[in-house]
């Protein structure tokens, strides 16, 4: 009689893939948008009439981490657009720093993919008690953000893996521009030719996007495996590309565990500009103005001559015109308010890539969770 033999089963490990996730989600950014898009616009519109009939004499932006950056981003074009007062807090810093003025008369913009931050929510009901309108923006549908807001607004970037937020933000943004420009147009400040123009280029950035997101994965590994042994770095931009740089500091931080800062270009000499020396990397979102661009240049070539390693991020007819950077990133010409959905684009790419360069996994970053819940 053959002897019976014994068969262990054995598990099959799946080999994990490096950033899998993430670089999934960044590609997944077009569709966000447009889905968000298409399915929020008329909400949008009603809510920005809801906004205008309050007559408010301020709106703040709330949010923690990337969220706070989507809130910097919409203050910036708001108080280019209306004259109503848009000022951007972090959602930790809300009660403290303005809550003894909040009224009836303030809207109050929160800003949180899952729905759930506590810091968000904390603030979100102060502000509600004491009579301000709240307006929710989150990617997760019957959320607490949801539920306890006056509006909401639910983006459509679908579920997101990565502990690193790529296509949320990406969302955020489209629902923030379309949210501003909104207001802008109930409020008279822009006229309906000028919304109409805008909001067909927001329309489109979604067909921009997916043409260059290859192009620009491409490029962006290219700088990564010449920036993959600079672990300082400095990130600088102003006005739109600030609010971008303040984003960009923090996907360098999470993604590729950079040490990085950000500062507004002019703000840069007051101090900062004395750690810059060889082996210090600078990324610079270079302005949109041409007054701006000309000093940003300046400073730049002083960088150089500092011997740190310089990248850039333009606009394909706004880059330097000498050659002061190592690397320039380019993206498509548009309306300079909507910029920050292709910058974003490029920093994500890169952080994502300068990860991989270092053999780190960018989704699920040390220390890192999705969702930041405390007690």
């Amino acid at each position: 009689m053959t002897p019976r033999t014994s068969r262990k089963k054995v598990k099959k490990v799946s080999k994990v893939v490096l950033g899998e996730k993430t670089r999934k989600e960044i590609f997944e950014s077009p569709e966000a948008i447009k889905n968000t898009f298409q399915s929020q616009q008329d909400n949008i519109i009603s809510i920005s009439k809801a906004i205008v009939e309050r007559k408010p004499s301020r709106v703040f932006l709330l949010g923690s981490g990337t969220s706070y950056h989507a809130g910097v981003v919409g203050a910036y074009v708001l108080n280019k657009l209306t004259n109503i007062l848009a000022v951007p807090v972090q959602a930790s810093e809300f009660v403290e720093f303005v809550g003894n003025s909040i009224s009836k008369n303030d809207v109050v913009v929160t800003y949180s993919q899952s729905g759930e931050s506590t810091d968000t929510l904390v603030a979100l009901r102060y502000a509600k008690s004491k009579g301000a309108l709240i307006i929710g923006i989150t990617n997760t549908p019957g959320s607490s953000l949801t539920v306890e807001s006056n509006y909401s607004i639910v983006t459509m970037a679908g579920v997101e893996e990565s502990v690193v937020a790529t296509k949320t933000f990406q969302a955020q943004l489209a629902v923030t521009f379309l949210l501003a420009v909104s207001i802008a147009r109930e409020l008279g400040s822009i006229g309906e030719a000028d919304y109409n123009a805008i909001v067909n280029e927001l329309t489109n950035t979604p067909n921009v996007l997916a043409s260059e997101l290859p192009n620009w994965e491409k490029k962006t590994k290219e700088v990564a495996l010449k920036f993959k042994n600079i672990h300082d770095v400095f990130v600088l931009g102003f006005g739109e590309g600030y609010a971008l740089a303040l984003e960009a500091g923090l996907k360098l931080k999470e993604a590729s565990l950079t040490h990085s800062e950000t500062f507004s270009v002019a703000e840069f000499r007051h101090g900062p500009m004395s750690l810059v020396t060889k082996g210090v990397g600078v990324l610079m979102v270079t302005p949109s103005s041409q007054e701006r661009l000309e000093f940003a240049e300046k400073l730049a070539k002083e960088l150089k001559e500092k011997k740190a390693t310089m990248v850039s991020i333009s606009q394909e007819n706004l880059g330097f015109k000498s050659k002061v950077s190592d690397f320039e990133l380019k993206f498509p010409k548009i309306n300079p308010f909507l910029a920050p959905i292709y910058q974003v684009a490029i920093v994500q790419l890169l952080a994502y890539n300068l990860a991989l360069a270092r053999k780190i996994n960018p989704d699920s970053p040390r220390h890192l969770t999705k969702v930041v819940k405390l007690g």
